[in-house]
């Protein structure tokens, strides 16, 4: 039995992007973070991370359908540091060497004080890409903070990583961008920590459109508007971070990991690939057979990732924006005391890939747990 989703009248998919006004809180730790709240304010808090030059709207869709499914939930979704209409860092102390100031502890810090002026003691936490890294990085060192943890298109390693550091850092922000600022006369990084992508490259929108904000399963009136945000994120963002990323390895560490957890994984993601979801499940596995931690891997979509390496007719890395409405209903199904994600499969309709369709029960789901735990 295969049943469509996300293509009601009324569904978040087929209107225009959702909207949500922005709060803001001035947390210790000098940042100043604008999130989007909503649910019920006394309910069990969930926090949604976003990934790399992405804002909260890349959790929009989800959160709202989350909000209808679990009513009883408190959703916050951030704009993490340096991104969206979050705040930078200090640029005195940052410009410099951004990479002081985008490590996975700052930005884990930022989440905790964001815990703490909203007087929530624990939440479950939700990361996609970047976000799962940060999400990682607080179940490790603040289990105690964490009720579930969810990570979606992640990885237990990003260090030597060929898409961050060849394709990303030595291609592109160390590569032609940092070359046409200093053809420009600009001292890398120091001047570039304010600047955008545009202002080292007048076509690095079109790059972005093309290379970078890319979800063909995704409504591209969505994507777009992502897009308008991605190309507004400081340089200093973009080569703090990925520094950070290039040399972020929790393999060892996630044997450790002591929080219940789900991973998402979507078959078509460029970034982190099948090969890289072998090295976390080995990860994770260690955890699981200590009794640690409890874990299921779920994967989303029916085609593997083309000869080609890109993302052409099924979901992709950025799967929370074409399937927000099956990513919402794992959550809704997995946010419980003994929670476990659906046991159904999403993937995109071949005849039209903007058409997510569902099969009841044929979900390729791992569950790792310990012998006698």
């Amino acid at each position: 039995m295969v049943m469509a989703l996300s293509v009601a009248p009324g569904d978040l998919r087929s209107q225009e992007p959702v909207s949500f006004s922005k709060l803001r809180v001035e947390l210790p730790t000098g940042i100043s973070m604008a999130y989007v709240e909503l649910g019920d304010p006394t309910g069990e808090p969930v926090i949604l991370l976003h990934g790399y030059t992405d804002t909260s709207r890349s959790f929009w869709q989800t959160a709202g359908h989350l909000a209808e499914l679990r009513p009883d939930l408190r959703i916050l979704v951030p704009d993490q540091r340096g991104h969206g209409d979050s705040s930078m860092p200090d640029p005195e102390t940052c410009r410099e060497a951004p990479e002081r100031c985008f490590r996975m502890a700052d930005f884990a810090g930022d989440v905790l004080a964001l815990m703490d002026a909203k007087d929530i003691p624990r939440a479950h936490l939700v990361g996609h890409s970047m976000g799962s890294l940060v999400a990682q990085e607080l179940a490790l060192e603040h289990p105690e903070r964490i009720a579930h943890l969810v990570l979606i298109a992640t990885a237990a390693r990003t260090r030597d990583h060929p898409g961050i550091g060849e394709f990303l850092l030595a291609g592109v922000v160390e590569g032609s961008w940092k070359e046409a600022l200093i053809a420009q006369g600009r001292a890398f990084p120091d001047d570039a920590y304010e600047l955008t992508p545009v202002d080292a490259d007048p076509d690095a929108k079109r790059w972005l459109a093309e290379n970078w904000v890319v979800e063909v399963t995704a409504d591209p009136q969505f994507v777009a508007s992502v897009l308008d945000e991605t190309s507004r994120i400081p340089l200093g963002t973009w080569i703090g971070v990925v520094r950070v990323m290039n040399d972020l390895d929790n393999t060892r560490r996630l044997g450790e990991l002591s929080v219940p957890t789900l991973v998402i994984w979507p078959t078509q993601d460029v970034t982190f690939t099948a090969g890289d979801q072998a090295e976390l499940e080995a990860a994770l596995d260690v955890a699981a057979r200590a009794c640690a931690t409890r874990y299921h891997w779920k994967v989303y979509g029916r085609t593997p990732l083309p000869a080609s390496g890109l993302q052409k007719d099924d979901l992709g890395h950025n799967v929370q924006w074409g399937a927000a409405e099956a990513i919402a209903r794992d959550l809704a199904a997995y946010l419980r005391e003994d929670g476990e994600p659906t046991w159904d499969l999403p993937y995109a309709d071949p005849a039209d890939v903007h058409r997510i369709l569902t099969e009841p029960g044929a979900a390729r789901v791992h569950v790792g747990v310990g012998e006698g735990c």
